[in-house]
Formats: structure tokens, C-alpha cells, sequence
């Protein structure tokens, strides 16, 4: 016969990922954070594909060939054993990943794509349109990819990224024979000096995973080099033979995405500050009793200024660093005195609360207050020390709440479209306040011995979480009406809550995006006219410095925050970029 028929191995048919409209607008979104925010970027992979003569090879089981074999199992054990089985949403929130094709020359086929199932798709889709030829230049690629990791590397510091807080940068390095510019020696050298200069500049922050496709793994002796120049100057390396067994292939890709998934979750949970994960000793005081209690008196101490030095003091983040402190009378007029409960009714991560009056001739006057202060033994618990974090964090909230209300009643689309007559919806967005703190010193007057407590006044009604410094955002429950009660603006209709998720994203644009308010608490007071959420010991993240104490997470708790928070209407109305859009 004189007809030339041509074969090939029976394919794995892998199906592309069904994409929806909310998906590329997410993918948009992300696209623009991965370029105008980098510092939010947790981990950069950077995959360098061989696409030389030999990957058209068709030895690998269920692939037309090695090229498909590469991008195939990269799409499926690389990126969706990842997408699929994340725990936590923030996880792969701003994930990148560029891919390099190796020829003779080198070419970027996709740079900093947000790593999602848009790009599963593109991966599934490159084998079909990229062609295997001619030899396979080792250095033009691992210098092309230098260049841009140094590159993001020197504007992240810039930009004042600590080193701790950079993201992790991978190279995936995949061929499956030895580089066409083994010789001469210098580009053993060169080589070598090119991983090198990764290794001193990001030491912990670079990994490298060669992985070496074929039957000949003595071809493979230059990956095991440039594994080893990357361990022997302080970053980590790999080397995966992996042959011509799909299941290998695979199994390694997995190994990868299970390496990265570990590094990212170290990234994230290092926010806090090796003081601040020593453990503590916990004070042994009870709890108080719930519910109402019918003549039974809780246990408490009372101080007079017969016998004690009594001090109430006002925080002033305007004043001088020194002394921030303005000695103030106390709340109630009148009032020679104070009474603390011995027994918590509230507990927090760093403190206590207590209920608390002021004494007028050993009664109780004046409105019911909270008195806090540290939920471990030997904390130095002076206003200059423990509490004055705690004062700086919430005055610093109440100063940009306000501007936050000012923003939202200057905003068009946050206006009311009329006025109902339905009670459950209002005619006036919610303002947000931060509760007014003070400090009481009481010191003995015989012993000398002195405490201080930061004291605010007690909020009424139920005490809600909207979000913490950890990522944490109050999610949706139907059945519960605190949650739902909405209000018509001319953006549409809108929760209440959706104002204090706002004000966190608004504050991140509003200080240039350097700083958030989150861990958000408090409860919504309708006494009043129009409703108001009354907030307390809030946290505030900064990208430098640390400068809010304990709870300032820094960067990671700005990129904790940015994963989870959902934009609505109300950060429409105000303008700000999204961030991930709620879902409708």
C-alpha cells in the first residue's frame, strides 16, 4: 500500500473548568491586585516548561506526548489538587504563577496569572498550540526568570516588605534531557552563578523543584547541580526523577503543591511576633454567673479615697508621645469612689472584663461601666504599658469612624430613595462609633501598691463579632434578624451590617492602603433615632512597624483581611477598588 498511517497513544481527556461571569470578574479583580498591590501576594511560582525536540516524544502513558504529559498534570496535580481541596479562602487569594517556555530561546507565554481555574483552562489548552522544537537553552530561561523574580523582589522591599513578610518564590523547573548549553564550562558557571545570586538575595523565600521527564536520568547530572547550588546557599531544593510514569509526573506535582501549601500557612500564621506566641500564665479568677441572679449579691471591691489614691485619666493621641495621659474628674458628680467586681463576666484573648461603678458615699452612681485589664498573671498592667496600646488602637478607630460617617453621608448612591413606612427598613444609613475609653488608677495609700483599669462604658443589647485580625468575616444566617435588617439607598437594598465590613476596606484606601480597623465587635443600638453600631477594643494592621501592639498583625493581617472581605453596595457607594465582589 502506498498510504502513511500515523497513530498516536490513546489520551487521558481531561475537561477544561467551567468558567462563570463572577469567575472573570474575579479574575479581572485579582489581575489588578497582583499588579497594583503585590505586597498582598503570598507565594509567585515561576515554571519553566521545556518545550524542546525531544518533549514531542510520545512515551508517557495516556499523552499524545511529553509536552502534553508536562501541562496536563501541571493543570490537574499542580493547580486543581490546590483549588479544590483548599481549607481556608484566603489561601490562594493572591497566588501567582508565570510560565516560561524553554526553546532555544526563551519565551513568557503567561505572567502574573492569579492562580485560578482560568489558568487551569490556559495550561489544558498550551500543548495544543506550542510546538516542540529544536534543542533546549538552560540559561536563557533561568536568566529570563532572574531577572523578574530580582526584579519583584527589589520593588517589594521598596515598597518596605520586611523580609519575613515577602511572599515565597518557586521555580519549577521541568525538562526531560540535559541543556543544550552544557558546554563550554562557562555556562556550567554561569549557570550556577545565575542561582546563586537567587539564593543570597531571597535565602528562605527561594525554592527550587527540578523535575527531570525521561528514561535517561544520567542526562539529568545538571538539575542535581542546580539543586545543589540553591541548598548550599541557604534556600530549599528538590529533585524529582520521575521518568516516563504519568503516575510519577503526577505524584511529584502533588508533592510540590503539598510543599507550597505548607510554606503559605507558615507565611500566614508568622503575623505575630515571637514575644507575643510565648506562652502565659493564665489568672485563676472564676467566671461570673449568667442570667439574672434573684438576692444574691456578686462578690467585689470597693475603693475610697479615704484610703486610696483614685486617678481617672484620659488618653490624648494628639498630646506628646511622653505623656499622652490628661488627669480628668470622674464620670458622675459627686462620685469619691469605685467598685470593681472580682468575678469576669467577659473574657478576650489579652483581657478581662469586669462589671464596674463609681461610689458616691459607698453607693453606686452614675451608669453601669466595663472595667478590663490582663487575662495573665504578672503583666505589667500600668496605663503606660498595658493599657496604653489599647487606648491607642481605639481612639485612633473613633478619629477615622468619624470620617467614615462623613464619607458615607457625602456618598450619592448611599442616600435613602424614600421614606417607608415598613419599621423594618430606615431612612438613614447606620453611623459606626468607637466607645470613649478611660483609665481609673487606684493606689493604696498605705502599701503604695497601684492598679490601673481601662474602663468604658458598658454596651447594651447583643455583642456581635464582624470581623477579626485573622481573616475572620461574620458570615450570612437568615433566620437571624439582627442580621438582616436592611435599609433602601439608591445603590439598592442594603444590611446594616455591610457598613462595618465597609469601614475596614474604607480605611485601607483611605490611609493609602496602609493600615486597617478589623476586628470589629459590638452591638447595634437602636435606642436612639437612627440606628448605630457601638464598637470596641478594636485592632488595627499596619504594613510597617507594628505600631498598634500586640494585635497588629502587620502585612499578613492586611492580606487576612483583603482574602475574605466581601465588597457590596456600600463600597460601591463609596468608591473603593473591589477587593472580591459579594455574592449576589
Amino acid at each position: 500500500m502506498r498510504r502513511e498511517i500515523t497513530s498516536y497513544r490513546e489520551e487521558i481527556h481531561i475537561e477544561k473548568y467551567p468558567i462563570s461571569i463572577q469567575m472573570m470578574e474575579h479574575h479581572t479583580e485579582l489581575k489588578r491586585i497582583l499588579k497594583e498591590e503585590p505586597y498582598l501576594c503570598t507565594g509567585h511560582t515561576y515554571i519553566i516548561v521545556d518545550q524542546s525536540g525531544s518533549m514531542r516524544e510520545a512515551d508517557v502513558d495516556g499523552f499524545r506526548s511529553r509536552s502534553h504529559a508536562a501541562y496536563g498534570t501541571l493543570a490537574l496535580e499542580f493547580l486543581a489538587e490546590q483549588l479544590s481541596s483548599r481549607p481556608n479562602p484566603q489561601d490562594l487569594f493572591a497566588e501567582s504563577v508565570t510560565v516560561v517556555e524553554m526553546r532555544e530561546e526563551s519565551e513568557v507565554i503567561l505572567s502574573n496569572e492569579p492562580f485560578d481555574w482560568i489558568l487551569f483552562n490556559r495550561l489544558l489548552k498550551r500543548p495544543n498550540i506550542s510546538r516542540p522544537s529544536f534543542g533546549g537553552n538552560y540559561n536563557k530561561s533561568l536568566e529570563k526568570v532572574s531577572q523578574m523574580i530580582l526584579k519583584e523582589h527589589s520593588n517589594l522591599l521598596s515598597d518596605g516588605v520586611e523580609h519575613g513578610d515577602l511572599p515565597n518564590f518557586s521555580l519549577v523547573f521541568l525538562s526531560d534531557g540535559k541543556p543544550s548549553d552544557t558546554t563550554p564550562a562557562k555556562n556550567v558557571k554561569e549557570r550556577a552563578s545565575i542561582l546563586t545570586s537567587l539564593s543570597v538575595s531571597l535565602k528562605d523565600k527561594f525554592s527550587l523543584f527540578a523535575l527531570g521527564v525521561g528514561n535517561r536520568e544520567a542526562e539529568f547530572e545538571q538539575l542535581q547541580l542546580m539543586v545543589e547550588t540553591v541548598t548550599k546557599n541557604g534556600s530549599n531544593g528538590q529533585l524529582a526523577c520521575t521518568g516516563v510514569s504519568t503516575l510519577k509526573l503526577a505524584n511529584t506535582f502533588s508533592q510540590i503543591s503539598n510543599t507550597l501549601s505548607c510554606s503559605r500557612t507558615t507565611l500566614l500564621d508568622s503575623a505575630l511576633p515571637n514575644a507575643a506566641k510565648m506562652p502565659k500564665v493564665a489568672k485563676d479568677i472564676e467566671k461570673r454567673e449568667t442570667g439574672k441572679i434573684v438576692g444574691k449579691t456578686m462578690p467585689s471591691q470597693k475603693y475610697t479615697r479615704k484610703t486610696h489614691t483614685i486617678t481617672r485619666y484620659r488618653f490624648d493621641k494628639d498630646r506628646s508621645k511622653s505623656n499622652p495621659w490628661q488627669a480628668v474628674d470622674l464620670a458622675t458628680h459627686g462620685a469619691n469612689g469605685v467598685e470593681v467586681e472580682t468575678k469576669f463576666f467577659g473574657k478576650g484573648s489579652e483581657r478581662l472584663a469586669f462589671r464596674f461603678h463609681e461610689l458616691a458615699n459607698q453607693k453606686r452612681v452614675g451608669k453601669m461601666l466595663v472595667a478590663k485589664n490582663s487575662v495573665h498573671l504578672n503583666e505589667n498592667e500600668t496605663k503606660e504599658s498595658f493599657h496604653h496600646d489599647f487606648c491607642h488602637v481605639q481612639s485612633t478607630a473613633y478619629d477615622l469612624a468619624e470620617k467614615f460617617n462623613t464619607a458615607v453621608r457625602n456618598a450619592p448612591l448611599l442616600q435613602s430613595t424614600f421614606l417607608p413606612t415598613n419599621r423594618e427598613y430606615y431612612t438613614k444609613p447606620p453611623e459606626l462609633k468607637f466607645m470613649l475609653c478611660h483609665v481609673y488608677s487606684i493606689k493604696n495609700n498605705t502599701t503604695g501598691e497601684k492598679t490601673d483599669y481601662l474602663v468604658e462604658r458598658m454596651l447594651q443589647g447583643k455583642f456581635t463579632k464582624y470581623n477579626s485580625n485573622n481573616g475572620y468575616v461574620r458570615g450570612e444566617k437568615k433566620d437571624t434578624a439582627h442580621n438582616t435588617r436592611t435599609i433602601e439607598l439608591k445603590a439598592g437594598k442594603v444590611k446594616l451590617e455591610e457598613f462595618v465590613q465597609a469601614f475596614s476596606h474604607w480605611v485601607y484606601e483611605h490611609s493609602n492602603k496602609h493600615m486597617i480597623v478589623c476586628d470589629l465587635q459590638g452591638v447595634l443600638n437602636q435606642e436612639s433615632r437612627y440606628p448605630e453600631f457601638m464598637l470596641t477594643d478594636p485592632a488595627i494592621c499596619t504594613r510597617k512597624g507594628r505600631r498598634f501592639g500586640k494585635t497588629d498583625m502587620g502585612l499578613n493581617g492586611i492580606r487576612r483581611f483583603c482574602s475574605t472581605h466581601k465588597c457590596g453596595a456600600v463600597c460601591k457607594g463609596l468608591g473603593l477598588s473591589y477587593i472580591n465582589k459579594l455574592d449576589s
